[in-house]
């Protein structure tokens, strides 16, 4: 059987944001050749194994459900590594980190994390008590056991750092695929906006964050609505558990559009005029990447993550404090905003730019 240099595993290939940076990541890789990604559990119906099949990537999945997760995930995924004879492992999310550790550790096999997200934040949003805290626990000793913890942002590094200054952190800024995440003229954008019969005279606001309570969708809306922009859409992409009840809280505001979950986020975002995100808490968004590529500007809660792209990229938009509707209001009001544009080409957050800084890091590891 052929050796693998590196196994990408992962939870599966559902499309969200860390699966995208994983086939950025591996596609970009002079190691392309040599990986190989192994999912833990069955595809979800939205995955993205088809885009990964495309690049010609390797794929192999365990197959694991709780139970076997719980009681065989260690055998299962120790003796694929062995078959594969994989000289690296590299994880994301908290089940297979924490998997891949033990794993690793055991069979003396090179581990690599990368941390998506600040863990006391994100994992204590999206669990209830009781479960939040065992997961916490259980992904923090894997992430300090780990020789090789790989930020996805500066921020997220700092903070680590903070919290944790005997331990050592690094970071790779996500980056972003500029050869599908582009601005696109005039003309393109009145033939999309005629494909979604959206009137090509609205100024049109768009978010595309999750309706999870981290991500603060109510207060983008509030905003939206004091602001009052004249001939103005909002445009709200994605899902989550808070989607009907947010649904129906504005259903009688008719320049409000929910669109729910869909695959056309970047044709949204091009025929759109300016991005908000009012959220609380992120790794280094990706939603923020893709619709500073399409040309849009962007208003941005005032957290850390979002500062680190505004420091890259001052000309890109502008931000408010969080919690502050008012602030909020005043950015969107203020035709000025409409006049941002930064050339994020040019600057650190491209998926090139980030693949090469992981083959960095790769060649280090296996050169140990």
């Amino acid at each position: 059987m052929k050796k693998y240099k590196i196994a990408y595993v992962v939870s599966d290939l559902k499309r969200v944001g860390p699966s995208n940076q994983t086939l950025n990541i591996i596609t970009n890789s002079k190691y392309k050749k040599d990986s190989i990604v192994i999912t833990l559990f069955n595809e979800p119906s939205d995955t993205m194994i088809d885009e990964y099949k495309k690049n010609s990537i390797n794929i192999e999945s365990l197959h694991l459900n709780r139970i076997t997760f719980i009681f065989n995930g260690k055998k299962i995924l120790a003796k694929k590594l062995k078959d594969l004879n994989v000289e690296l492992v590299h994880s994301y999310g908290v089940k297979p980190d924490c998997l891949c550790q033990k794993v690793c550790n055991k069979l003396k096999i090179n581990h690599a994390i990368t941390l998506r997200n600040y863990p006391k934040e994100d994992i204590l949003t999206r669990m209830n008590f009781i479960k939040g805290r065992i997961a916490l626990r259980s992904h923090l000793k894997a992430l300090l056991d780990c020789k090789n913890v790989i930020c996805c942002s500066k921020s997220i590094c700092d903070m680590m750092k903070s919290d944790y200054p005997n331990h050592h952190f690094s970071y790779v800024q996500n980056g972003v695929d500029i050869n599908k995440y582009q601005r696109v003229n005039l003309d393109a954008k009145e033939v999309l906006r005629k494909k979604y019969q959206f009137d090509n005279n609205k100024i049109i606001y768009i978010s595309t964050g999750s309706f999870i309570k981290r991500k603060r969708i109510d207060e983008t809306i509030e905003g939206f609505i004091k602001a009052n922009v004249k001939n103005s859409l909002l445009l709200l992409l994605g899902n989550g558990e808070l989607f009907d009840e947010i649904k129906n809280k504005y259903t009688d505001n008719s320049n409000i559009v929910f669109i729910g979950k869909t695959d056309k986020v970047k044709e949204y975002l091009q025929l759109s005029d300016a991005f908000i995100s009012s959220s609380e808490s992120e790794g280094l968004p990706n939603s923020v990447l893709e619709a500073i590529a399409c040309g849009l500007p962007v208003i941005l809660s005032d957290i850390p993550q979002h500062m680190e792209i505004i420091n890259e990229l001052p000309n890109s938009g502008v931000v408010y404090s969080l919690g502050n509707a008012d602030e909020l209001k005043n950015a969107i009001s203020n035709n000025a905003i409409l006049k941002y544009h930064a050339d994020i080409d040019k600057s650190v957050f491209t998926m090139k730019n980030m693949s090469k800084k992981y083959c960095d890091i790769y060649d280090i590891i296996l050169k140990k």
